[in-house]
């Protein structure tokens, strides 16, 4: 099942930084789960650099083995004036969790002027 442009190149990363949660359900036998916060930065975590296309073609279904179907995205997918809130929270976060921001694209940027 192809994703939609739009998520098909998001990072895994980029759904933890919206406070995302991502739901796959087998192709299959039809069992589902879902990739919390606390699973991205836990089993997930060697995942976060990578696309959600990569990763639907790397998850395999926890119950029969088959491919897993990416179905939904759930979360602040446009967090307009939180942006820069949620960014340094995923930062923290993931400095929490001994990941290097770095190493996942997170470098300093210079405030952005309100508007």
């Amino acid at each position: 099942m192809a994703l939609e442009p739009h998520y098909a190149q998001a990072r895994l990363v980029d759904l933890f930084e919206r406070k995302c949660e991502l739901t796959f359900r087998c192709l299959a036998c039809g069992t589902g789960k879902t990739w919390r916060r606390d699973t991205m930065l836990g089993r997930a975590r060697a995942l976060l650099g990578l696309t959600l296309a990569e990763i639907q073609r790397r998850t395999p279904c926890p119950r029969c083995g088959a491919r897993m179907a990416q179905l939904a995205v759930s979360g602040v997918w446009e967090p307009l004036d939180l942006a820069e809130r949620f960014r340094w929270e995923a930062i923290e976060a993931l400095r929490s969790a001994g990941l290097d921001p770095q190493a996942l694209g997170y470098g300093w940027r210079p405030p952005q002027p309100r508007r």
